[in-house]
């Protein structure tokens, strides 16, 4: 056996093989030649996807509450390869192994929903087969009263061992927890370093927490962090997989101010883009975390509807060594669907906070990395229009979209050119039932989002209802993109 795997070759073969089934996908086969890592507009070479497994959060109990799950296995572009074998169901069903399913995708293509449930507790979609590829779910909650009241909704999060929050707070009128999910069969150990306007924090409460196999732990930021605001949390699992969510329920003199989840930011780089800043009235924050050990200078552009500009007085920003730094930017934005460019001389993560003219709703939305395949994202149903905005931030681009109802019947398309610097809505109007979409870039660079926002003014019983998606390419086209793996680090 040793003379055997002396064989150089032999081992290259095992090590390949070995982290295929880690990985829980195909082995993918490339030539020869070396291959350069394309543009985002070229096409990737997609990964078959044979499992799946999601969490998908659930609030905290309180008021009169609605929580459900939505999700699908998408229809894919012609051609994309899938795992071999029969449809086998994906369950949607509580963390716990003997827990039932409460729902099931049986189909390619039609969505499924779960009952509504009063009383919540978090979800996972799980399962292995062809319909693992380009499967996506979104968890959302509705209160017409109570510190839930409004609605929260986030897509069902992919384990993985490294993600960035940042707006979060711990000051009087806030009250954000994040939740780790572990959806495996082995605990996980966390630790989440913690960044504020002050510089980074030193809090061994956020060190070493153990997640439990297929189980959830909760870090209460007014607990290890109190009365800090403008906050940035950096979670790594140091052993296992989790999947974090950072719920955010906010609160004023008058009550309830709203409530949602805080979405991930993309790691922090030297340029950046905030997608997603909603239209209408109210508050915008931008807040930008410095976790270097450098001062940092942010340049920031504006990209609006008719193309980009520096906002006055706003057009460069400090960040001091480790700390976080919030930008108020209503007044420059003109109520207009925008998104916001960053170009800084040290890493940067950031996000902006959109808040509902009468400041009783609010949703968030992190920096994004560009499109380079098609995004999905399962819309829960809505009683206003959604808005999907795009945004072009370097050069012209261009994107192909379409809009699918729970039967997988196209309810809308479209291809759409995207002005050099500028954001573009496509307004989805109102929809009983859910729906999912399909946002694919086909020129240039894209950064993209859907947002939801309350009407100026509402009926007496009319509760606001604000929120903000991400749209991330799948895992499905987020593939090798031509390159090779490196296996000489485990010959050594």
């Amino acid at each position: 056996m040793t003379r055997l795997l002396s064989d150089v070759r032999v081992r290259v073969a095992a090590c390949v093989l070995a982290m295929a089934a880690v990985g829980g996908l195909a082995v993918v086969t490339h030539p020869k030649d070396p291959v350069t890592r394309p543009e985002a507009a070229a096409e990737p070479i997609p990964t078959v996807v044979n499992r799946t497994a999601q969490a998908c959060p659930g609030p905290s109990v309180g008021g009169k509450l609605q929580s459900f799950v939505n999700a699908v296995a998408p229809v894919l572009p012609k051609g994309t390869p899938i795992a071999e074998g029969s449809a086998t169901p994906l369950s949607i069903a509580p963390l716990p192994k003997t827990s039932d399913p409460v729902g099931s995708l049986l189909v390619r293509g039609r969505l499924t929903s779960t009952a509504r449930a009063a009383k919540p507790v978090p979800l996972s979609i799980q399962g292995t087969g062809p319909l693992a590829a380009g499967t996506v779910g979104t968890s959302t909650s509705i209160a017409t009263e109570g510190v839930n009241r409004g609605m929260a909704s986030v897509p069902c999060q992919t384990p993985g061992s490294d993600f960035w929050f940042v707006g979060a707070s711990a000051a009087v009128g806030r009250r954000d927890v994040l939740v780790l999910t572990n959806l495996d069969s082995i605990n996980a150990e966390v630790n989440v370093s913690f960044y504020a306007p002050s510089g980074a924090l030193d809090l061994p409460n956020a060190r070493g927490i153990v997640v439990p196999a297929r189980g959830s732990a909760e870090l209460y930021l007014s607990l290890v962090a109190p009365k800090m605001r403008d906050l940035a949390l950096h979670v790594v699992s140091s052993g296992g997989r989790v999947a974090p969510a950072l719920r955010d329920n906010a609160t004023n003199a008058d009550g309830p101010a709203g409530v949602d989840w805080l979405h991930a930011s993309a790691p922090p780089a030297k340029s950046l883009v905030v997608p997603g800043i909603a239209p209408g009235a109210g508050e915008r924050s931008l807040t930008l975390a410095n976790p270097g050990d450098l001062q940092a200078t942010a340049t920031l552009t504006v990209n609006g509807p008719n193309g980009p500009f520096k906002p006055a007085g706003l057009s460069t920003v400090q960040i001091p060594a480790g700390a976080v730094k919030s930008v108020r930017m209503d007044k420059v934005l003109n109520g207009e669907a925008s998104a916001i460019t960053i170009s800084s001389d040290q890493p940067l993560a950031g996000s902006v906070r959109n808040v509902d003219a009468s400041a009783t709703e609010f949703s968030s939305m992190g920096s994004a990395e560009a499109l380079s395949g098609p995004a999905y994202l399962v819309l829960p149903p809505h009683a206003q229009p959604a808005q999907l905005q795009v945004t072009a931030p370097s050069r012209p681009a261009s994107l192909r979209y379409e809009l699918r109802d729970a039967a997988g019947k196209v309810l809308s398309t479209r291809t759409l050119d995207v002005v050099n610097g500028a954001t573009s809505t496509i307004s989805f109007k109102a929809q009983a039932g859910p729906t999912y979409l399909m946002v694919e870039q086909t020129r240039g660079s894209l950064v993209a989002g859907v947002t939801l926002m309350p009407p100026a003014k509402l009926g007496e019983e009319e509760v606001p209802l604000a929120a903000s998606w991400p749209l991330n390419t799948s895992l499905v086209f987020r593939a090798q993109l031509g390159a090779q793996p490196d296996v000489r680090a485990a010959l050594k």
